[in-house]
């Protein structure tokens, strides 16, 4: 394990699903994980020195972006369907 000791931290991000969803798409547009994005945002939020920065990469993979969308469209996608869905229902009736 490189000699490094393991400590793991979880974090609850209940009604913060947005944050969750930007936290990745900025790990993916760093070319980084997302375990080492939120190293690296907590050394900054305690004013440690940002020693594991990755090199900024202006483009983000166009898989990257999908991947960190995909579930909120496919909920966008379903509550659309299903208010047409409802329409047409209540048309009929």
């Amino acid at each position: 394990m490189n000699g490094k000791e393991r400590i793991q931290m979880n974090v609850r991000l209940d009604g913060h699903n947005d944050l969750y969803e930007a936290v990745k798409l900025e790990a993916a547009r760093q070319d980084t994980s997302v375990n080492t994005f939120v190293i690296n945002a907590l050394k900054v939020a305690l004013g440690w020195e940002d020693t594991e920065s990755p090199p900024y990469s202006p483009t983000p993979p166009l898989e990257a972006i999908l991947e960190a969308l995909a579930p909120r469209l496919d909920k966008l996608v379903e509550q659309k369907v299903n208010e047409r869905l409802n329409n047409v229902g209540e048309l009929a009736a």
